[in-house]
């Protein structure tokens, strides 16, 4: 198959509206690119606007403006700005501060999230940490009342959590920082409840489908 290493780069400085698949080494987008099929890249930069109808696959995705994709496939993914993925976005290590849109994220190794705006994230999975934290930009305070993570299921080694509202959170070490809403936690080791937090209902599991 093609390695999309060996590509020619591609630069879109305007506007680019590609009928089909696009490959390349590096996409470097300051405009507009809309592409219709897939896209595959080593390297995918975004200043500007990124759209692609069916899947995004890259080994490094940097956002500084919006990307909007069908499925998104990387090894590692630096968030700023919107990004918004209608199936599913694997990645190795996921970090974004923005708005975030995904109906299952799934990380081998580590998930930091600040929330800059609403994000919504229906499932979402880590081998090793999960964090959601404040955005660390001076805008996004004026933003505070509307700055939540939304999701159905979460589940990670370590979770610390701010925020949040979710049904399941479910890992080794979890800290439900302030301003979430959980309804239920599952834990093997430990469990920190911040005092401005809800948490209905918590369950120790000890081991593999084991209950204390």
């Amino acid at each position: 198959m093609p390695n999309p290493a060996q590509a020619p780069p591609v630069k879109v400085r305007g506007s680019l509206i590609r009928r089909g698949d696009m490959e390349a080494s590096l996409v470097n987008i300051v405009g507009h690119l809309h592409v219709e099929g897939d896209l595959k890249a080593a390297e995918l930069k975004i200043k500007g606007e990124c759209s692609i109808g069916h899947s995004c696959q890259a080994d490094e995705v940097a956002i500084l403006g919006s990307l909007r994709a069908g499925s998104l496939r990387a090894d590692r993914v630096h968030s700023a700005g919107y990004l918004s993925v209608a199936q599913e976005a694997v990645a190795d290590d996921f970090q974004a501060d923005g708005s975030v849109r995904i109906n299952s994220l799934s990380c081998a190794g580590t998930i930091y999230i600040r929330l800059g705006s609403r994000c919504m994230i229906t499932h979402m999975t880590a081998g090793e940490k999960i964090a959601i934290s404040p955005s660390s930009r001076l805008i996004n305070l004026l933003m505070s009342p509307f700055r939540r993570l939304s999701c159905e299921t979460i589940e990670g080694a370590a979770v610390t959590l701010y925020r949040t509202t979710a049904s399941l959170v479910s890992g080794e070490d979890i800290i439900i920082g302030p301003g979430c809403i959980i309804q239920e936690v599952r834990y093997s080791r430990t469990l920190v409840v911040d005092s401005k937090s809800r948490v209905d209902k918590t369950i120790q599991i000890n081991g593999p489908g084991g209950i204390v």
